[in-house]
C-alpha cells in the first residue's frame, strides 16, 4: 500500500508535514513498558510479592496430596507392625472355679459306708484351676512356651482338707524343615519393611513432582505477567498510532481512510491484551492451587514474581553422550520412583523364599521339661506355694511331629503366585528405568535447545526494533505508509512474545531436567530443606 498523492511531501506545506511527523515519532517512542507490579495492580492496588521459595514452602506445608502420601507411609508402617506382631511375647492367664454334684450308686454308698465315711448320696466337688503361660515365637522359627498350672480339689468325701497340685513346665518346638530360619519365618515382616521404604520413596517422589509442578506453574505465571506487559505496551502504542493518525488527518496530511487501519490495529491489540489478562488470572490460580492454598486464598490470589533464570549466568555443559550418560546414571541413583520400584522387587523376592520353604514337609522337634509340686490344705498360701512342695524331680518329654499334605496345592500355588509377582515387579522396575533414561536425554537436550532458542529470540527482538526505527524514519520522509510501520511493529510484538515464550521454555526445561535427574529433593529423607538454586542452575 502506498501513500495517497495528497499525503506526499509538498514543498508548499513542509512545516505541517514536519509537525505531524514529529508528533507521530515522538508518540511512537512512548512504547511504554508495563512492570509486573503495574500489571498485577490492574486487579488490586498492592499485589503480594511472591518468591519462588515461598511458593515451594507453601506447597510442602499445604498441598493435600502430600498429606495423603504421608498417611500412606503411616499405613505401611502400621502393616509392618502387624507383620511383626507374630513375634510378640504372648501372655495367657485363666482362673476358673467349679462346683459339681455327682450322684453315687448304691454300691458306692455301701463301699463308702463300709470304709467309715458319713452316709451321703452324692459327691460334692470344688475345683479351682489357675493357668499361666507365655508363648514366644522367634524369627528363626523356634517357639518357647513356659507354663504354670495349679489345681486345687476339695470334696465331701476323701479330700475334704483340699489338695493343691502345681506344675511348672518349659516347652520348646524346633522346626527342622518347614518354618525354619529367618528367611521363611520373618518373610512377611521383611517384605512389609521393604514396603515402608518404598512408601517413603513414593512420598519423596510425590514431593519432587509437586515442587516441580509448583515451579512450572510459577514460571508460567511469570510468563503470563511478561506477556501481559507486552500486550499492554502494544496496546498503548496502538492507541498512540490512532491519536497521531487522527492528528495527521486533522492537518490534512494523511487520508481519512488511514484511521480505519489504525483503529482495527488497536482493537486487535486490545483483544490480545484482554486475553493475556485472562491468561494471567488463570496462571495465578493454577499456582495458588499447586501451593495448597484454601478456597478464600485462591479467590484472592494476586501476585508479583521473580524473574526467569538466565542461561548466560551459568556455564552449560557440553551436549554429548558422556555428559548425558552421567545424568542418566545420576537419575537412576536418585530418582525416588526408580528406587521404590527396586524396593518392590525385593518384596516378592523375600516372599518367594518363604513360599518355597512351605513346599517342605513339617518336621518339628518337641521338647518339654518341668516339675510337679503338691501341698495339702485350703489356705490361700498353700494354693500359691504348692509348686515348691513335695517336688520329686524333673520330668522330660521329647518327640517329633511330621505333617505333609499329599498334593500341597496351597504351597505350590503360593510359589507360582510369588514368582509371577516377582516377574511383574522386575518388569515394572526395568520400564521405570527405561522411561527415566529417555526423560533425562530429552530434558538434557531441551535445556541446550531452549538456551539457543532464547538467544535467537533476543536477537530477533533487537533486529526488529532496529527495523521498526527504520520504518518510522521512512514514514517521516514519506517513503512508506502507516501500514508498513504497523506491520513491522506487529512483528516486533510477535518477537517479544516469542522471547517471553523462550524464557519460559528455558525455565521449564531446567525444571524438567532437575525433575528427570531426581535432584530436587533427597530421595530417602523424611524432612527436606529446600534450595532456591535448584530451579536456577543445572544439576
Amino acid at each position: 500500500m502506498t501513500a495517497p498523492d495528497d499525503c506526499a511531501v509538498s514543498p508548499l506545506k513542509p512545516r505541517f508535514w514536519l509537525l505531524g511527523a514529529v508528533l507521530v515519532l515522538s508518540n511512537m517512542g512512548l512504547a511504554q513498558t508495563v512492570g509486573p507490579n503495574q500489571v498485577a495492580s490492574s486487579r488490586e492496588s498492592s499485589p503480594h510479592r511472591l518468591t519462588l521459595m515461598e511458593s515451594l514452602e507453601s506447597t510442602l506445608a499445604n498441598e493435600p496430596q502430600l498429606q495423603i502420601e504421608r498417611q500412606q507411609v503411616e499405613i505401611s508402617r502400621a502393616l509392618k507392625q502387624q507383620a511383626s506382631g507374630q513375634f510378640d511375647l504372648t501372655l495367657d492367664g485363666t482362673f476358673s472355679q467349679a462346683h459339681g454334684n455327682s450322684p453315687l450308686t448304691q454300691a458306692e454308698r455301701a463301699l463308702l459306708l463300709a470304709e467309715g465315711f458319713t452316709p451321703t448320696s452324692n459327691l460334692a466337688q470344688n475345683l479351682s484351676i489357675l493357668n499361666l503361660d507365655v508363648t514366644k515365637l522367634y524369627r528363626n522359627g523356634v517357639e518357647i512356651s513356659p507354663l504354670y498350672q495349679t489345681t486345687r480339689t476339695t470334696d465331701n468325701l476323701s479330700t475334704t482338707e483340699g489338695t493343691n497340685v502345681s506344675r511348672i513346665a518349659f516347652q520348646v518346638v524346633i522346626p527342622l524343615l518347614r518354618g525354619r530360619g529367618r528367611a521363611a519365618v520373618g518373610a512377611q515382616e521383611t517384605a512389609a519393611g521393604e514396603e515402608v521404604s518404598a512408601a517413603l520413596l513414593d512420598l519423596n517422589q510425590t514431593i519432587s513432582d509437586l515442587l516441580a509442578g509448583t515451579a512450572a506453574n510459577y514460571w508460567n505465571a511469570v510468563a503470563a505477567v511478561r506477556q501481559l506487559e507486552v500486550a499492554w505496551s502494544a496496546e498503548e502504542r496502538g492507541r498512540t498510532y490512532v491519536d497521531n493518525v487522527q492528528t495527521l488527518i486533522q492537518v490534512d496530511r494523511v487520508a481519512k481512510s488511514e484511521i480505519n487501519q489504525a483503529t482495527a490495529n488497536l482493537a486487535a491489540r486490545t483483544a490480545s491484551r484482554i486475553a493475556a489478562g485472562q491468561s494471567l488470572i488463570q496462571a495465578q490460580q493454577q499456582l495458588a492451587v499447586s501451593m495448597g492454598l484454601d478456597v478464600a486464598q485462591i479467590a484472592r490470589a494476586n501476585f508479583s514474581f521473580e524473574d526467569f533464570p538466565q542461561p548466560e549466568l551459568q556455564r552449560l555443559p557440553v551436549l554429548n553422550a558422556d555428559v548425558t550418560a552421567k545424568y542418566v546414571q545420576q537419575a537412576l541413583s536418585r530418582r525416588a520412583d526408580y528406587l521404590a520400584a527396586q524396593r518392590r522387587v525385593g518384596e516378592p523376592r523375600v516372599l518367594l523364599v518363604a513360599a518355597r520353604n512351605s513346599l517342605k514337609p513339617r518336621l518339628d522337634l518337641n521338647f518339654q521339661t518341668g516339675s510337679t509340686g503338691l501341698s495339702e490344705g485350703t489356705a490361700p498360701a498353700q494354693f500359691l506355694n504348692s509348686p515348691y512342695h513335695s517336688i520329686q524331680g524333673l520330668d522330660v518329654t521329647a518327640g517329633i511331629t511330621y505333617n505333609f499334605p499329599v498334593r500341597n496345592d496351597l504351597a505350590v500355588g503360593q510359589v507360582r503366585q510369588a514368582q509371577g509377582i516377582l516377574i511383574q515387579a522386575q518388569l515394572r522396575a526395568a520400564d521405570v528405568g527405561r522411561q527415566i533414561s529417555s526423560a533425562v536425554v530429552t530434558a538434557h537436550n531441551a535445556v541446550h535447545n531452549a538456551a539457543a532458542q532464547l538467544d535467537k529470540t533476543r536477537e530477533s527482538v533487537t533486529f526488529f526494533e532496529a527495523a521498526l526505527e527504520g520504518e518510522r524514519e521512512k514514514f517521516t520522509l514519506g517513503f512508506n505508509s502507516l501500514v508498513d510501520v504497523l506491520t513491522v511493529e506487529d512483528r516486533l510484538t510477535t518477537a517479544m512474545t516469542a522471547q517471553v515464550s523462550a524464557e519460559l521454555g528455558y525455565a521449564l526445561a531446567l525444571t524438567q531436567l532437575r525433575s528427570a535427574t531426581g535432584t530436587i529433593v533427597e530421595p530417602d529423607k523424611e524432612v527436606h530443606s529446600l534450595d532456591r538454586d535448584v530451579f536456577f542452575t543445572l544439576p
